[in-house]
């Protein structure tokens, strides 16, 4: 499984790096013969890095052909649309995700900014815009960010803005999943329980991966202090969810069930509140990635087996691959893999010197410098810049959010819906926690050369970086 998936990936990856676009029926042709060469054991390794490309290169000419088109790009066009993600305020101005209803002249999916609307638009609300679109473009110039390249992955078909008039209204609240009415809210309680909305804006991205809320200063600090991992939903909040669930699992099934083994359903009470929180917290890749892994492992132990965790990882990633190609695109999908590979190099090595290492604190503490070094060919790579204080701050901020933070988190989300004066408290308690964070964030974030911004890499020298 560990060569289907870096061979899925190398194709993938040559796809990504080419600049020919097929026609749909070459890729039909060569998704087909691939799937044929597969049967065949010589040609298997080519034929698994050609369905990588292909499916790759079919992903993005599906995105590409849903773009806005060109006949309506720059024309105003009343329409109906439905907010479909969390509506990020800047100042006077609103951007939001709007999808249309019944309406073929707009595309799937469009990002469009509006300024001083007269209320703020809601998750899951029916508007009748005045929108003027445009087919999704940027600049690509070096060493800064890739505009057009962030649209095509995030799959967005157009860009444009609201025309200032009379004309728009709201039409209705529209219709949300339960998942999203669950995430309203949580917000709603989140900022009911503390008086701190930077900290409430915390608490809100761990538990439903709304960072709409997170102003850009407080995304910068953890940026330079290298703690974006903590607030953004990661394999170790689903880990944590899982944990959380198993350890009250097992406490209640001990009190029914005293005779028989109840590890059972406790992993599976575990197993399943990490799916539901990867739903819940919009089930980006590392949620994804983690929720795959817990299942596969609890699969295992299910079946009295030692679950193996570098198949399972290999395993989360072809199915990633797989069902969302332009996936791998996305700077989560290589850190939390790699991530996930570094801890695992490293844990297979820790286990040949048991005694290395003594004690939880000196074990953070070198996982934390093994990651930081480890990880800086893809940091370098994907964002040009390097947190020198990343180590302290995440020897403090990583027992911080496992231990208390996100445990509280969790737990005061799910009681909130049964009892919210039970939730407030923990949800202060983690707040406070999320507000100590900040301190030290803020601490280390000002002294000099927190972080290193790097120069551009390119051709060659991103060969041997990475």
């Amino acid at each position: 499984m560990i060569k289907v998936c870096v061979l899925l990936l190398a194709g993938g990856m040559a796809a990504q790096h080419t600049t020919v676009l097929l026609q749909s029926d070459r890729t039909s042709l060569m998704l087909f013969a691939s799937i044929l060469a597969l049967g065949i054991r010589r040609a298997r390794v080519p034929a698994l890095a050609a369905l990588g490309f292909t499916l790759f290169q079919m992903a993005g000419q599906h995105i590409i052909e849903q773009r806005l088109d060109e006949r309506f790009g720059g024309d105003s066009m009343l329409a109906v649309v439905r907010v479909a993600d969390w509506p990020i305020v800047n100042g006077a101005s609103v951007t939001m995700i709007v999808e249309p209803l019944n309406d073929r002249r707009l595309p799937p999916r469009s990002r469009v900014s509006w300024f001083e609307p007269p209320s703020l638009p809601l998750l899951g609300e029916v508007w009748e815009l005045e929108l003027r679109l445009r087919a999704p473009r940027g600049n690509a110039n070096p060493g800064v960010f890739d505009y057009e390249t962030w649209l095509f992955r995030e799959q967005l078909h157009a860009t444009g803005y609201v025309v200032d008039g009379k004309r728009n209204r709201r039409l209705h609240d529209g219709t949300r999943s339960s998942a999203e009415a669950f995430r309203m809210r949580f917000m709603s309680r989140a900022h009911r329980a503390t008086d701190s909305r930077s900290a409430a804006a915390v608490l809100v991205a761990i538990a439903t991966g709304a960072r709409n809320l997170i102003s850009r200063e407080q995304w910068e600090r953890f940026a330079v202090s290298g703690t974006s991992h903590l607030v953004a939903i990661s394999g170790l909040h689903v880990g944590l969810a899982a944990m959380v669930a198993l350890g009250m699992a097992w406490a209640l099934t001990g009190l029914v069930i005293r005779r028989h083994a109840h590890l059972v359903p406790a992993v599976l009470a575990g197993s399943a509140a990490a799916a539901a929180y990867a739903v819940v917290a919009g089930f980006g890749v590392p949620a994804q990635r983690a929720a795959l892994m817990l299942a596969l492992a609890s699969v295992a132990l299910v079946r009295r087996r030692l679950p193996a965790a570098g198949t399972a990882l290999a395993l989360a990633g072809v199915v990633v691959f797989v069902t969302n190609p332009v996936a791998s695109l996305t700077p989560g999908f290589h850190l939390s893999f790699g991530a996930v590979v570094l801890l695992l190099w490293l844990a297979r090595r820790k286990s040949l010197r048991a005694g290395r290492y003594l004690g939880a604190p000196r074990r953070l503490l070198v996982m934390q410098i093994f990651l930081m070094f480890g990880l800086l060919p893809l940091t370098a790579a994907i964002f040009n810049r390097f947190a020198l204080v990343a180590t302290p701050v995440n020897v403090v901020g990583v027992p911080l959010f496992s231990v208390v933070v996100v445990p509280l988190t969790l737990i005061g989300m799910v009681l909130g819906e049964f009892w919210e004066a039970g939730a407030a408290p923990l949800l202060r308690a983690a707040a406070l926690g999320v507000g100590l964070l900040d301190g030290i964030v803020v601490f280390f974030a000002s002294m000099p050369f927190a972080a290193v911004t790097l120069a551009e890499i390119e051709g060659c020298a991103r060969g041997l970086l990475l």
